[in-house]
């Protein structure tokens, strides 16, 4: 079974819940992300987005505490691929916290997913080009050693 472990992010963007809306919209802009992960003493308390920015900014909220989203999913580095990307299909959420022994070790997004399928697929294809490149050379000699050109050069 492919687990989480294998296609997370292991240096995850985080930002403290006392940190000024302007400075999150600054570092999202800087770094090219659409989100971060709040922590406190490296444990996931929250995560922020854009739509939290906006809103931010649209009720006129300075702090990272006052917009965040306290009720996310977190999950275990040894959740199947299949199971997240289960829960990507039934929820509306991006981007998967990983948290092992109440610590964030990781993250796991839409993005990640699409890339380990894509890795994965293109693994796939190459393991049947061999296969198939097997049983061609293999079919290939026993037609040419049970043919009777075969037959008069063994035989």
């Amino acid at each position: 079974m492919i687990r989480v472990r294998n296609f997370m992010t292991t240096e995850v963007m985080t930002v403290s819940e006392d940190i000024a809306i302007i400075e999150v919209a600054k570092k999202m802009a800087s770094k090219s992300v659409s989100g971060f992960i709040v922590v406190e003493e490296n444990k996931p308390i929250g995560v922020i987005n854009e739509k939290d920015i906006v809103r931010a900014i649209m009720l006129r909220k300075a702090k990272v505490k006052d917009v965040m989203t306290a009720d996310f999913a977190v999950i275990s580095p040894n959740y199947s691929l299949h199971k997240v990307t289960k829960m990507l299909n039934k929820t509306n959420i991006k981007r998967f916290p990983v948290v092992e022994n109440e610590k964030l070790i990781g993250l796991i997004t839409e993005t990640d997913i699409i890339e380990a399928t894509r890795d994965l697929t293109k693994y796939h294809q190459m393991m049947l080009e061999v296969i198939l490149a097997i049983f061609g050379v293999a079919t290939a000699f026993f037609l040419f050693y049970f043919s009777p050109y075969g037959r008069s050069l063994f035989g």
